[in-house]
């Protein structure tokens, strides 16, 4: 059956368009953004604009001076670290209760996402990020802890948005099935310690690569 057709306000349409912009990098991390370019940009009104840059400030991908200018947020060092370090606090608590209950919880939502994990292996940028995501909101999800999806669910724009920086820098960079599979082997197998343990290690992997990355470009004058 086909779904309904999904019906978005100007604002959503512009909020999605801007958003889409900064994910994929085509406003770079640290762009000045004037609302009169993004005005003839989208083909939408200013006060349009206005109202999407606000959503997105709320969700810190775009910072505001007051009573100058508005730009994408800044991608560095300390915000790499920052939102990988976040990450790894919620779902290194859902690794643990996971392993503690997957008896009762289920695995299913893991390995249909560890499976196209496997599948997007070789693949373009587009099917890597998403597959890689989706792995890391499946045990999420699995958790049925609710508390814990929604708080987790609001760093998937950031994650997403660091997710491409880093392929458009450094594309393949991270095999995703020797990476993930020593904390889908936990997740499925080991116990909460061992689960967390595994979660931590993997976050720290790329913690270390994407700083190191960073402080590569910013030394060589190019951090966009």
């Amino acid at each position: 059956m086909r779904q309904p057709i999904e019906r978005k306000s100007l604002q959503d349409q512009a909020t999605d368009w801007l958003r889409e912009a900064i994910l994929r990098g085509d406003l770079a991390p640290g762009a000045t953004l004037t609302e009169q370019a993004l005005t003839e940009q989208i083909g939408t009104g200013r006060g349009t604009v206005r109202s999407a840059l606000f959503t997105l400030e709320a969700q810190e991908l775009v910072t505001r001076t007051p009573y100058s200018n508005w730009r994408v947020a800044v991608l560095d060092a300390q915000a790499i670290w920052e939102i990988y370090t976040l990450r790894s606090a919620y779902e290194s608590l859902a690794a643990r209760i996971l392993a503690a209950e997957r008896a009762r919880l289920g695995t299913d939502l893991v390995q249909a996402a560890f499976a196209a994990l496997i599948n997007a292996h070789g693949a373009d940028t587009e099917t890597r990020v998403t597959a890689d995501l989706a792995f890391h909101t499946s045990f999420v999800r699995q958790t049925g802890h609710q508390h814990l999806i929604r708080r987790h669910a609001m760093l998937a724009d950031k994650m997403e948005w660091l997710y491409r920086w880093s392929e458009s820098h450094w594309p393949a960079r991270t095999p995703l099935i020797d990476e993930h599979q020593p904390l889908f082997d936990a997740l499925m197998q080991g116990s909460p310690d061992q689960a967390e343990q595994a979660l931590r290690a993997h976050i720290d992997y790329s913690i270390t690569h994407d700083v190191a990355g960073f402080h590569s470009l910013a030394a060589s004058g190019e951090t966009k």
